[in-house]
């Protein structure tokens, strides 16, 4: 039997908040190293999607498989454990810790329980080795974002979820994050999914697109396949 390329399955997937779903029977296949981008209008369900797999809302319906393993009922945090790092919309740091213990709590959910920071971590984003000392809610937006993704990577994952990492971020900070993540993903092969709003930073970054629409995935391909005719029938305001 030949080994499956994907790292994550979603399959007929409901779920939502209290009674009222969002996502309905969305199917997703990701592959192993792939950068996918997930794509749709505000209030589509793309967040949904994303807690949805960390395990923040519960499925009414269908089932996610994970590196091969059912993870439908699995806790958040053991999610984690799998190798799964969410950077949610608005960063969500501890503005009120320094950035070394914002980035020691995401050392906190490794799996492979390390005991101090990477070298890599710095030479992915050298501006956090400035400010170790520096509480992480006096640090810019795009500071507080690359410190976010830092965080997720303490965990080493396997995939990393990041839901509008470019939001309210300055042209030359959402270059240098287009530029991390292109890195994280070649030279560590960790698979990334990113929702997002900007299509030039999506098809710039991504290798795969899924498009939302009223919680269900309607288009899906390879990113040289995301033309504007596509683009305009499901994205267009």
């Amino acid at each position: 039997m030949k080994e499956s390329t994907s790292l994550l399955e979603m399959e007929s997937v409901t779920a939502g908040y209290g009674q009222s779903p969002v996502l309905f029977d969305v199917s997703m296949s990701i592959k192993k190293g792939d950068m996918a981008c997930l794509l749709g209008r505000n209030g589509v369900g793309k967040t949904t999607l994303l807690r949805s797999i960390i395990g923040l809302n519960k499925l009414t319906k269908g089932s996610i498989i994970f590196d091969a393993e059912d993870i439908t009922k699995t806790p958040t945090f053991k999610r984690t454990r799998y190798g799964i790092a969410y950077i949610p919309q608005g960063r969500e740091i501890i503005p009120y810790l320094s950035v070394l213990d914002n980035l020691k709590m995401g050392m906190a959910a490794s799996r492979k329980k390390i005991k101090k920071i990477p070298d890599e971590i710095f030479e992915f984003f050298p501006m956090l080795k400035e400010h170790l000392k520096r509480q992480g809610g006096l640090l810019s937006g795009g500071q507080q974002q690359q410190l976010a993704i830092a965080r997720g990577l303490m965990c080493e994952p396997q995939m990393m979820l990041l839901d509008e990492p470019t939001e309210g971020i300055q042209p030359s900070i959402v270059q240098e994050i287009e530029d991390t993540l292109l890195r994280i993903n070649k030279e560590k092969g960790i698979t990334v999914m990113v929702v997002e709003q900007k299509i030039e930073f999506a098809r710039r970054l991504a290798k795969s697109f899924f498009i939302m629409e009223k919680g269900a995935i309607v288009a899906n391909g390879k990113s040289s396949e995301l033309t504007d005719d596509l683009l305009h029938r499901h994205l267009a305001v």
